[in-house]
């Protein structure tokens, strides 16, 4: 993401407008609208890995995947382009159908024009979320996962996940993503070495 596209501040409704008539996505804060940069093979190798797999673990259920084109509005003046979004049962939304309204998990792929405001703005309004059950942060250039859930009294615990055998439990959807399909085809050095000892029988 980029800075900000000038130096006025913004109403929701004209950053909305603006949007539509745009080629390309931009984010809304406070005021001030954010241009979304081009994402690298990397990221999207990774965002592709993670709504394929979720499409595939909740085809029959009551959840919807949706990619980084699908607008979310984590509050009154901030709407995002998340990465991958998982809503459930009642699917809310507005601005005709275009923004929605109660994601149960997020993932975000992190990049260093994002991960400032992915572990910064975006996660201090993703935890305020009432519907948000689980907030993800997929590293792109390392295997790293980390995994922010909500507790029954509503505080968040992390857990890191760096072997290309773990398995990230998703509890507010019932299933699970092995971090080898979260980073199937990406050509990292520590899976290279992974998959050099699996070869090895080490």
């Amino acid at each position: 993401m980029s800075g900000a596209i000038a130096e006025k501040l913004f109403t929701e409704e004209e950053y909305l407008a603006l949007e539509e008539k745009s080629k390309i996505k931009h984010e809304f804060m406070d005021g001030e609208i954010y241009s979304m940069a081009g994402a690298s093979r990397r990221h999207n190798l990774a965002t592709s890995n993670i709504s394929t797999e979720l499409n595939l673990r909740l085809r029959e259920t009551g959840c919807e995947v949706y990619a980084s084109d699908f607008r979310v509005k984590i509050r009154d003046g901030h709407n995002v382009y998340t990465d991958v979004a998982v809503a459930c049962g009642e699917i809310l939304t507005e601005n005709n159908d275009t923004t929605l309204l109660n994601p149960v998990v997020i993932f975000e792929v992190l990049s260093k024009s994002t991960e400032k405001r992915d572990r910064g703005e975006k996660a201090e309004d993703y935890f305020r979320l009432e519907s948000l059950g689980e907030y993800v942060l997929v590293s792109q250039n390392r295997v790293r996962v980390e995994h922010f859930s909500r507790q029954n009294n509503n505080e968040w615990t992390l857990k890191i996940y760096e072997n290309i055998d773990d398995v990230v439990q998703l509890k507010s959807l019932r299933c699970e993503i092995p971090l080898e399909l979260i980073y199937l085809k990406i050509k990292l050095s520590s899976l290279k070495l992974v998959e050099e000892k699996k070869k090895n029988g080490k």
